[in-house]
């Protein structure tokens, strides 16, 4: 433990502190750890203040809104908008345990918010902003803040404050606040806020405020993306959370005052907070905003954000890796200058998906920063570093954790089962705390071990392989294999995109394969005998699927993540009706589709 200790003692000099701490880790029977207890510090003194003493007309954030028009906003225009936003905000006086919900995707005003919070030392939750109006009464009913910031506008805004009307007794001491530049119906005590006036107008000079706070205080809560169920309100930290997100920024993508970083993630998500925020910022580098995301999936889209922007990082989920993969397959990109860095998120990588990733926008043949996190842990716990070489490259494994002070309990070179995955080392981005259940917070702890809840393997190269949650491990007649490596196997079919794979009870074998997928055209062709034969030739004939599935699409987070949950319920009975929390879900239209297509596949 000492060691430990002394490792990120060292390490400490990386963001600044107001009071450098002298404690370093504590963890108690509670399983409340801290780090750097006795240490003080402010987020945007640290992302905002001093890149305007170093270049204050610098890009801070350039934004593509859902036009694709092009934005940019210099550390200048966010520190105006941050310190007249902030000056609003402490205008109603909250407590230093109050919460401040913010309603609003990857953009400006997001961005505005959260640090106008982080400023006065306020704890804020970003809450996704597609989420149905009932799902996100739910986040707001467990996080009872007292000051909502919202980016909606029109019908949406109307319909929400209409939700909020029907709750009134709970919400009757709810402040709204509007931050758009869209034209907004007034609606009768709700302040609204031009975003652009709110950055252009200069900043109040009296108010300097800038609340330095403990840095086991909360920053943020943030809500998992709901592919376990109910959603959970994870508390993070300010000074573990934020040097441990300055730490892998620099450590696994490079990332440094002259890079340009697009990261394509909702800021609801914590990759949306961690790569895409907080950590350019506190370089002093440039993030690119999409509002959405998915529309990069065009190829002249794509090259454009890339070469108008000299971009440095790209960090895309792996299902929108795969998207682009199927439209442009071997056609060729031209990038002016390729990148120095490139990273997936949200899923396990395929071998021949990060290849093609790697020679298409990479500088040589880079590995693919395949990166292996939770909204838990706070930033990336394991994954190839953008300088690695082979045969990182060539695995589409995600590499070894980021140092060798954070380890898995599970023995090299273990090829026979996936076990499951446990931290046994503590790390600074951890969360301190489940704000709806202090069960839910145990449930991660095993002693001093962390749960990831998921399984994962050595490989004959000593790097990790993860195949998802634990219970995504296929059991037919003994055999027990990852649904990653089928997944893997399955997306080696050049025509295929997406897929999935989860069991369902059998009578006579115990349980059988059903197999979800997607193809990378229009064209009507079925693919099932050829999946079939591809994983019986492989793993022999017991692997045998009892159905195969054709989607449009699968069924996913706007983050990338494939809602397995959903998948397995409905394979089980197509007729369901209890398939648990679907609100972050990307196209609701895909739950139906399933039902149909298992129902129709059953009865054949």
């Amino acid at each position: 433990m000492n060691k430990i200790k002394n490792y990120w003692k060292k390490k400490l000099d990386l963001i600044h502190w107001k009071k450098k701490p002298t404690k370093i880790f504590s963890f108690d029977p509670q399983k409340k750890f801290k780090w750097f207890d006795d240490g003080k510090l402010n987020i945007y003194e640290n992302c905002i203040k001093k890149n305007l003493i170093e270049n204050e007309k610098k890009e801070a954030i350039i934004f593509y809104d859902q036009n694709k028009d092009c934005k940019k906003y210099s550390y200048r225009d966010l520190d105006n908008g941050i310190c007249n936003l902030s000056k609003v905000i402490d205008n109603y006086h909250l407590k230093k345990n109050d919460i401040v919900a913010i309603h609003a995707s990857a953009s400006p005003e997001s961005a505005i918010s959260m640090l106008a919070c982080a400023k006065i030392g306020l704890t804020f939750s970003v809450i996704f902003e597609d989420l149905p109006e009932p799902s996100m009464i739910k986040r707001l009913e467990i996080l009872k803040p007292k000051i909502l910031i919202t980016r909606s506008y029109g019908k949406k805004l109307s319909s929400l404050i209409n939700d909020l009307k029907k709750n009134k007794k709970k919400f009757s001491n709810l402040r709204i606040l509007n931050l758009n530049d869209k034209k907004n119906k007034k609606i009768s005590k709700i302040k609204h806020y031009l975003t652009s006036s709110i950055i252009t107008k200069v900043k109040d000079s009296n108010f300097k405020k800038i609340k330095f706070v403990n840095s086991n205080h909360p920053l943020f809560v943030l809500f998992t993306s709901g592919s376990t169920g109910d959603p959970k309100g994870i508390v993070h930290s300010t000074g573990g959370y934020f040097l441990y997100c300055k730490y892998t920024s620099k450590e696994q993508f490079g990332m440094n005052t002259q890079s340009k970083v697009l990261t394509a993630s909702d800021a609801g998500w914590i990759n949306g907070h961690t790569y895409s925020l907080f950590g350019p910022l506190s370089f002093g580098a440039t993030s690119i905003l999409l509002e959405k995301p998915i529309d990069i999936i065009e190829k002249i889209y794509l090259q454009n954000i890339i070469n108008d922007n000299n971009l440095t990082i790209l960090y895309l989920p792996v299902t929108l890796i795969r998207v682009i993969k199927s439209l442009i397959g071997r056609e060729r990109l031209n990038i002016k200058k390729k990148l120095m860095a490139i990273g997936s998120m949200g899923e396990p990588l395929a071998k021949s998906v990060s290849n093609w990733f790697s020679k298409k926008f990479a500088n040589e043949k880079l590995a693919v920063v395949n990166t292996y996190f939770q909204t838990e842990t706070g930033g990336i716990i394991s994954s190839p570093k953008f300088n690695s070489k082979p045969p990182t490259i060539f695995d589409g494994t995600v590499g070894n954790p980021v140092n060798r002070f954070i380890k898995f309990n599970l023995k090299k070179n273990d090829k026979k089962n996936f076990k499951e995955l446990k931290i046994s080392t503590p790390w600074p981005g951890a969360l301190i705390n489940v704000i709806n259940s202090k069960k839910n917070f145990l449930n991660y702890w095993d002693n001093k071990n962390f749960n990831m809840f998921d399984l994962g393997k050595y490989n004959k190269n000593n790097l990790l392989e993860v195949t998802g949650r634990n219970d995504d491990v296929i059991n037919i007649r003994g055999h027990r294999i990852g649904s990653g490596e089928i997944e893997s196997l399955i997306l080696s079919i050049n025509e295929i995109k997406e897929a999935c794979v989860v069991t369902i009870n059998d009578a006579l074998e115990g349980s059988k394969l059903v197999v979800f997928y997607s193809k990378s055209n229009q064209r009507n062709n079925e693919l099932s005998e050829k999946i079939e034969k591809k994983l019986i030739n492989f793993f022999g004939s017991f692997i045998k699927p009892k159905l195969i599935i054709k989607l449009t699409n699968l069924p996913k987070t706007k983050s990338g993540k494939i809602l397995r949950r959903v998948l397995r319920i409905l394979a089980k009975n197509p007729k369901d009706k209890n398939i648990g929390d679907v609100s972050t879900i990307f196209d609701k239209n895909i739950i139906n589709e399933i039902k149909k297509n298992l129902i129709r596949a059953i009865d054949e």
